[in-house]
């Protein structure tokens, strides 16, 4: 599998992980089950982080010279800001789908 590809959908897992875990958690507060308190959301976004990193460090190639690999590094993490919001987007409007205001 070429490197573009396979980061493309590491991304793409990492983006529809966002609304299907704010479905599950949503589910979850809503059913008295586990209430989504800072520790939880806490914990939550630092398993997205840490995927958003450990995709860098798989899928992103490496660089011969220190400029080209911050430049790569910057080009990475505008683009999961970008697709974070969408994915925030998404998952903001799926849950007022799925449970209403």
């Amino acid at each position: 599998m070429r490197v573009a590809l396979r980061l493309v959908l590491n991304v793409l897992a990492w983006a529809v992980s966002i609304p299907v875990l704010n479905v599950c958690m949503t589910a979850l507060e809503r059913h008295r089950i586990l209430p989504v308190s800072g520790f939880v959301a806490a914990v939550v976004a630092l398993v997205l982080l840490l995927w958003a990193v450990a995709i860098y460090w798989r899928c992103v190639p490496s660089a011969p010279s220190i400029v080209a690999r911050v430049a790569y590094l910057l080009i990475f993490v505008a683009a999961m800001v970008l697709v974070g919001l969408g994915a925030l987007w998404a998952a903001f409007w799926t849950s007022v789908a799925t449970f209403g205001l």
